[in-house]
């Protein structure tokens, strides 16, 4: 007699979800500590990249002669100090050991588009009021163009990464309905 054997095989279905994640995620860790991480990813280049460029704008407009350079010298310092502050709470990782109820990243978009439309603004006028140095003021707004164009990348990085952390927006729902 012959034997039939029969193996059994099993198929198994798996769904695979993708699920994204923000560009940069903090570490997990609590409390003051040095986080050097955040400045090998993008945004964190993008900052660095925003506080090199705010330098030289500085650098190029710094003897304002016109109202105008006034005017971009003030955009580009509290530019230049607000980058700054942020790179301090990235690289001393306070977002997660200050205990306070602010939207971190909503914050910091809010802050970098704003500087942005502030950019363009100073560049506009810094092109506008050519003094009596017209290489310089032409020179710092080519690069107040370049930061503008830097802030504007910041701006998409953390819209993307707001976007992904707030999957649905608080006007969905039954808070547009009416009740009777």
């Amino acid at each position: 007699m012959m034997a039939e054997t029969q193996s059994k095989t099993q198929t198994s279905t798996t769904t695979i979800t993708t699920t994204t994640t923000p560009t940069y995620a903090p570490p997990p860790k609590s409390g003051i500590s040095l986080c050097l991480e955040y400045f090998k990813t993008g945004p964190g280049i993008v900052k660095l990249v925003e506080l090199f460029i705010g330098i030289i704008c500085m650098a190029c407009a710094a003897p304002a002669w016109t109202k105008g350079t006034h005017w971009f010298l003030f955009v580009v310092v509290t530019a230049f100090v607000t980058t700054s502050v942020w790179c301090f709470i990235y690289l001393l990782n306070l977002k997660s050991a200050i205990n306070l109820p602010i939207d971190w990243l909503l914050t910091e978009l809010l802050n970098t588009a704003i500087t942005t439309l502030l950019y363009l603004i100073a560049v506009i006028v810094q092109f506008c009021s050519i003094g009596p140095a017209p290489q310089r003021n032409i020179a710092a707004g080519v690069f107040g163009v370049f930061n503008m164009l830097t802030y504007a990348v910041g701006s998409f990085y953390l819209y993307r990464d707001w976007k992904d952390s707030h999957p649905h927006s608080s006007f969905s729902g039954s808070v547009l309905k009416r009740n009777p």
